[in-house]
């Protein structure tokens, strides 16, 4: 620092902090399920058949907050099948078009992390469902390599979660 004025080097450090703590890694996937929304958004938010579609969670316990529907603020401890743990809080919730979380705490290589489902009607007895997850790892200088690794993953596994939110949807017929 010279006369109180940020050397070149302290600039460019603030800048890629910046940087790095403001990129976050996009997942995002579609489907179309031949099946009314207002199931579709019933089936994907109701935690007590949660385990019968969705290959994600190993377990899934409401910490706070009512869950039937989820309400802004409810909380759930999620366990992954790699048995990661992941404290995750209801930000927005509107029935029968979208549900969103962020993370409050979860495993160390996981800085930041949100996850939201979109449903469009599709006509008359379809639904558009729209998965997003926005992650951010950390160590912020090794993001580029966590990152990746990180939407491998969770491509993965979003893919696998809607295709049997769909099977499941649909095998309740008309």
């Amino acid at each position: 620092m010279v006369n109180g004025v940020p050397g070149y080097w302290q600039v460019l450090n603030l800048c890629i902090r910046f940087l790095l703590d403001c990129a976050m890694a996009i997942v995002e996937h579609t489907i179309e399920i031949a099946a009314p929304i207002e199931r579709v958004w019933r089936v994907s938010q109701d935690y007590s058949v949660r385990y019968e579609w969705d290959p994600f969670p190993e377990s899934i316990a409401v910490v706070r907050g009512s869950m039937n529907p989820p309400a802004i603020g409810s909380q759930v401890l999620v366990k992954s099948r790699l048995g990661m743990h992941m404290l995750v809080e209801f930000v927005q919730v509107a029935p029968p078009e979208r549900a969103a979380i962020t993370m409050v705490k979860g495993p160390w290589p996981i800085g930041k992390f949100a996850g939201s489902w979109i449903f469009e009607r599709s006509g008359q007895a379809a639904t558009i469902v729209r998965f997003r997850y926005s992650i951010a790892t950390r160590p912020a200088w090794l993001a580029w390599a966590g990152d990746w690794l990180a939407t491998t993953y969770f491509t993965r596994t979003t893919k696998k979660r809607l295709l049997g939110l769909q099977r499941y949807c649909e095998s309740l017929g008309a």
